[in-house]
């Protein structure tokens, strides 16, 4: 759905500033995508998140799960904006975005609640590029976008794309500068507090706030402190489009996070002294986070079958230490077409190089079946194990007990830590150890 601006009711209340007001051509459109499924989720219980005492308290051992659901955003986000624009002349252009995200079945806001959690920036194109303020995109994010062959719903597996870092995805308080040239774009951005509590630990739900902390990039954590430099954050990327077959990306992405705190908050069950719903908390404190990915799409121009893949590393690098968290992640995917249909395939392995050594490697089968151009039926298989590794000591305590070991790849880690949230399968996650199957088929509209 597209509508024009100004009515001519709207341009009579802006006149209003004052007689004679000229106004350049303007519109407005209203945008979206609605992407609903039922499918069936399963989970291997695993092994025990962490242990002390060669196993004496095992803390976060996951349940074995098995559940049917009616669940959003299987092959895309299901979302929705408003972008408007106003043409000023001789090459400049104002403009705005505001795009929230919803899970259609329940009708719930998703992005912690916020209507536009998505994107909310305005924009200034010069003859010389574009500016834009606001909560925005992350530079490394676009570095794969650019060239998954999915659409980054709960099956893309691209949707890694190095990022273990929440703030890679999203961020708030972002100033970006993009510049589009032939085939070439690119950004760079900056941001003085991206999204970081000086406390980072798992999402514990609406009543997480600043005192408790919660995870990287939640509601309300992206406030600029004078004195601290805990989320901020500095980035860019570049495509660049060889022709119409071939685009070669890359990225860069930096965190700062001026000794702020981690945490496992803890799960019910567990023993004494522990106390359920508390954060057991490292002594390590994060410094730093930087990554770099690279990623490359080719579509053959005869028949249109696609090929990508996507690599990337990072590390999260701790105070008055070496010993720090490297993680590397790879994927590969392919899409054929066929009439109406749509093949597609994905491999992916995220790994920890030291830490835990764990890993999580997944597998993805789609077929897709166009009813038209906006509508799509779609089905889609997939299967991430997550290899636990060997136990790392990542610096907590239990009081009364002793040292913990942790185990598990990033994707468990990194989630119980706080240290980044790409929920598995619309949110179904994985156990340490265990594997996760999904299976699920649905309906995707654009408007």
């Amino acid at each position: 759905m597209q509508k024009t601006a100004l009515t001519t009711a709207a341009a009579l209340a802006l006149a209003t500033f004052g007689a004679g007001t000229a106004f350049a051509q303007s519109s407005l459109t209203l945008y979206g995508n609605a992407d609903v499924s039922v499918d069936h989720v399963k989970k291997t219980a695993g092994v025990p998140l962490a242990t002390a005492l060669g196993g004496a308290v095992a803390v976060g051992q996951g349940k074995k799960e098995s559940v049917t659901r009616v669940s959003p955003s299987g092959t895309s986000q299901t979302s929705f904006g408003l972008k408007g624009e106003e043409n000023l002349g001789d090459g400049y252009k104002a403009s705005f975005v505001l795009e929230g995200q919803l899970s259609h079945d329940t009708g719930a806001l998703s992005q912690d609640g916020r209507i536009f959690g998505r994107q909310s920036y305005v924009g200034l194109t010069t003859p010389f590029g574009e500016v834009r303020l606001g909560r925005q995109y992350a530079p490394i994010f676009y570095s794969t976008a650019f060239v998954t062959g999915e659409r980054f719903g709960a099956t893309d597996l691209f949707i890694e794309g190095g990022a273990t870092n929440n703030l890679m995805v999203r961020q708030d308080n972002q100033i970006s500068y993009w510049l589009k040239s032939g085939g070439l774009t690119g950004s760079i951005a900056y941001s003085p507090n991206a999204g970081s509590y000086k406390s980072i630990n798992s999402r514990r739900g609406a009543a997480a706030g600043s005192a408790e902390g919660g995870i990287l990039g939640a509601a309300g954590a992206g406030s600029e402190s004078a004195d601290s430099s805990t989320g901020r954050a500095y980035g860019a990327f570049v495509n660049y489009a060889f022709d119409s077959a071939l685009n070669v990306t890359a990225g860069y992405h930096h965190n700062d996070f001026d000794g702020a705190s981690f945490g496992v908050v803890l799960p019910s069950g567990v023993p004494a002294p522990l106390v359920a719903g508390s954060v057991l908390n490292s002594t390590s404190k994060l410094d730093n986070y930087r990554a770099a990915n690279f990623g490359v799409k080719y579509v053959m121009p005869s028949n249109g079958i696609m090929f990508d893949a996507a690599f990337g590393q990072g590390r999260y690098n701790l105070v008055g230490t070496d010993n720090n968290l490297k993680v590397q992640f790879l994927a590969l995917g392919t899409r054929v077409p066929v009439d109406q249909w749509t093949f597609s395939a994905q491999v992916s392995q995220i790994k920890f190089k030291n830490f835990t050594k764990g890993k999580d490697t997944g597998l993805m089968l789609g077929a897709e079946y166009a009813l038209s151009k906006r509508t799509t039926l779609y089905a889609r298989a997939v299967q991430i194990r997550d290899d636990e590794g060997q136990a790392a000591d990542a610096g907590f305590a239990i009081p009364g007990v002793g040292a913990v070991s942790v185990y598990g790849g990033p994707d468990v880690v990194a989630t119980a830590l706080g240290l980044r949230e790409t929920p598995l399968f619309a949110g179904a996650g994985i156990n340490p150890g265990g594997k996760s199957t999904y299976i699920g088929a649905g309906l995707r509209h654009s408007f």
